[in-house]
């Protein structure tokens, strides 16, 4: 009986010690789970914080990429000059209609003439230009001014003039002369005021262009004046020099010199002419426009004039005779011829 119960005993320790042995390796097991899933989680922690901080510190090099592109296109709007303004037949017209209608009669040296200078100072300093006046006085006794406002170029040496008489006969409104020449100048003036074309552009009014006398030594005077105020240096750096004179009427489209000076202007500008379908007739000339003084001086000079067939003045009847296609017409050449001069053509104008 002993030895069954020791014998029982012994069972009994040893089902405990194995009972005892599954409960250490179910709670190493339990441990070791434990340990591994956090370690898990931390991995994956580190993991998930690493790639919010990657797609965090990716956003603002996205910002700064789409910002410089964004700045880069607005660059290149700047670049292609949205608003950079286009020659406005309208505009060029209201200031033939201010001329000739709300101020008229403008002859050398009047009061109607002063105002005439006046509305063409206003109208430059409002195009941010630095305005310039050259007083003189005419053969009459006479005060009057040429007008000068000047739009710096990016290359030193060279300059054109664009210009205009802005006195009138001494009857009739000089609607067509020559207030639909002014009328051009002034618009493009304000096409040129934000542009940078290689040479200087000086759009000048003259005053003064026929006093009344019949001669060609008392009439031109502004243009002369203003040619006689010009340095030796000054004179060679003026490789063009447009006058118009008569451009609100008439049958043929005229491109007229005295042929006596330098035809370089005249000879592109009638080659360019023609390459743009713009009908144009060359019509040798001696008088009637400020073209006349540069071509003395050997300044490559042209005057742009709508005419009659032979080249006879068109009629000037008044506001209501100015055609603004005509205008327009002159204006849009001068323009385009101005805006496609490359640096070869500028060195055959001078040279």
């Amino acid at each position: 009986m002993t030895d069954i119960g020791g014998s029982r005993l012994e069972k009994s320790r040893t089902q405990r010690r194995q009972v005892k042995r599954l409960a250490l390796l179910v709670a190493a097991v339990l441990v070791l789970g434990l340990v591994v899933g956090a370690g898990a989680n931390l991995l994956l922690g580190k993991q998930k914080k690493a790639t919010q901080a990657k797609s965090t510190s990716a956003k603002p090099a996205v910002t700064k990429a789409s910002s410089a592109s964004s700045e880069a296109e607005s660059s290149a709007k700047a670049a292609r000059g949205p608003t950079t303004p286009q020659f406005s037949i309208s505009q060029s017209m209201a200031h033939t209609y201010a001329l000739s209608v709300q101020i008229g009669n403008r002859p050398a040296g009047s009061g109607k003439e002063a105002s005439a200078g006046d509305y063409i100072v206003a109208r430059l300093n409002e195009y941010g230009y630095a305005v310039e006046e050259q007083a003189f006085t005419t053969s009459d006794g006479f005060s009057s001014r040429n007008i000068v406002g000047t739009r710096a170029g990016t290359r030193e040496g060279y300059t054109i003039i664009v210009g205009a008489h802005y006195d009138s006969q001494r009857s009739g409104a000089g609607a067509i002369d020559d207030a639909s020449g002014v009328g051009v100048v002034l618009e493009l003036a304000r096409v040129f005021s934000v542009r940078h074309l290689e040479p200087a552009l000086q759009f000048v009014f003259f005053g003064a262009n026929e006093p009344g006398q019949a001669t060609e030594e008392d009439r031109f005077v502004g243009s002369k004046r203003f040619v006689d105020l010009l340095g030796t240096i000054e004179k060679k750096d003026i490789v063009a020099m447009f006058a118009l004179d008569c451009v609100g009427q008439g049958d043929v489209l005229a491109l007229r010199t005295q042929g006596t000076g330098l035809q370089r202007l005249k000879d592109q500008l009638e080659t360019f002419a023609r390459a743009k379908n713009t009908p144009v007739t060359y019509i040798k000339s001696t008088t009637d426009s400020d073209n006349i003084a540069f071509e003395n001086s050997q300044i490559p000079a042209v005057w742009v004039e709508w005419c009659e067939q032979g080249g006879s003045p068109a009629p000037d009847n008044g506001y209501t005779g100015v055609v603004a296609q005509k205008e327009e017409t002159a204006g849009l050449l001068v323009e385009k011829f101005l805006l496609e001069l490359s640096p070869q053509d500028l060195e055959e104008l001078k040279y």
